[in-house]
């Protein structure tokens, strides 16, 4: 594989343990991936592969909108902001309303100020702060601006009257700018609900165009569950390409299909094994002998639908 993956990074991993992960796998060591996700959140995280994907993680990803599911609990605080930290339980007096929360999470769109949490790995004299926090040491980050589109309220069940002191748990679907933390998302929605908050579970399901539906799970890699989205320009229409695309998925024991585009393009979806589909990936890059491929966007990522053979559109 080389280029762009859509990787699913599941919970208790960290990101690099997913390039560790890779690095083994694929016997490559220049493998990269953009937007750290926490250990404990899940969800897509973008892989570059080989120098020609590090290089194109920037092209794909810069100032790319992030969606995220959170489940956040209302009744205590965390020094981490998640529930992995210190937690103080708080003395509710009086829950939320759905509209009262509705109403709190329009205040926060828009661009805001936040202030990264305390363990994050924001840099401070070249060391990440969750380090010096462990450590022992002061740490003060500097707020910076961020971005809020969208915070929409999924569920919300606070406590009964008679169950004063108990948690209350909501779920948000969020949708940021890149920087924007929803750890400090959480604590500063718990001190405008005078609750207090910390952040129980993240999904990301959504960075730019890639999707948690195109996410490649560790299940998916192991049974080489994967497919090849590949989308060209310039010659490629009336030279023979799609006929040459099916030749070599036959070669290859590659299925999917080739369409022409009304726009003038061709799109190709290939699946198959990692190492198949990385030489049906250079054959097609470079087409027939009559095509000229200018422009191409192509990346790896779960199967979309189930072919039995290659199909000409």
């Amino acid at each position: 594989m080389k280029g762009i993956a859509v990787f699913y990074k599941p919970k208790g991993w960290s990101s690099y343990d997913l390039i560790r992960f890779l690095k083994k796998e694929l016997k490559e060591k220049k493998i990269g991936h953009g937007g750290t996700l926490d250990p404990q959140a899940e969800g897509v995280l973008i892989i570059g592969i080989k120098k020609e994907g590090t290089k194109k993680l920037t092209e794909f990803l810069k100032g790319k909108e992030k969606e995220y599911t959170a489940t956040i609990v209302l009744g205590a605080v965390s020094s981490t902001y998640d529930k992995e930290g210190e937690i103080t339980y708080l003395k509710v007096e009086k829950w939320p309303s759905q509209e009262e929360i509705k109403k709190i999470l329009n205040k926060f769109k828009g661009e805001v100020l936040q202030t990264p949490p305390p363990y994050s790995a924001v840099k401070i004299s070249g060391k990440r702060a969750y380090k010096l926090a462990r450590e022992g040491k002061k740490v003060e980050l500097k707020p910076k601006r961020v971005f809020l589109k969208e915070a929409s309220l999924l569920n919300y069940s606070p406590p009964k009257p008679k169950e004063a002191g108990l948690l209350a748990e909501i779920k948000i679907k969020l949708k940021v700018s890149s920087g924007f933390y929803v750890r400090s998302f959480a604590n500063d929605l718990g001190e405008e609900l005078n609750t207090g908050a910390f952040l129980k579970e993240l999904i990301r399901t959504k960075v730019g165009e890639f999707s948690i539906e195109e996410a490649i799970t560790l299940e998916d890699f192991e049974n080489q569950n994967i497919e090849l989205y590949f989308k060209a320009y310039g010659w490629v229409q009336g030279v023979g390409f799609r006929f040459f695309a099916q030749k070599w998925a036959g070669l290859l024991g590659i299925s999917g299909k080739a369409e022409n585009l009304e726009d003038g393009g061709i799109e190709i979806i290939g699946q198959g094994n990692e190492k198949n589909l990385q030489e049906f990936l250079d054959k097609i890059l470079e087409g027939p002998p009559s095509a000229k491929v200018e422009k191409a966007f192509y990346y790896f990522r779960k199967p979309q639908t189930n072919y039995l053979g290659f199909e000409i559109y």
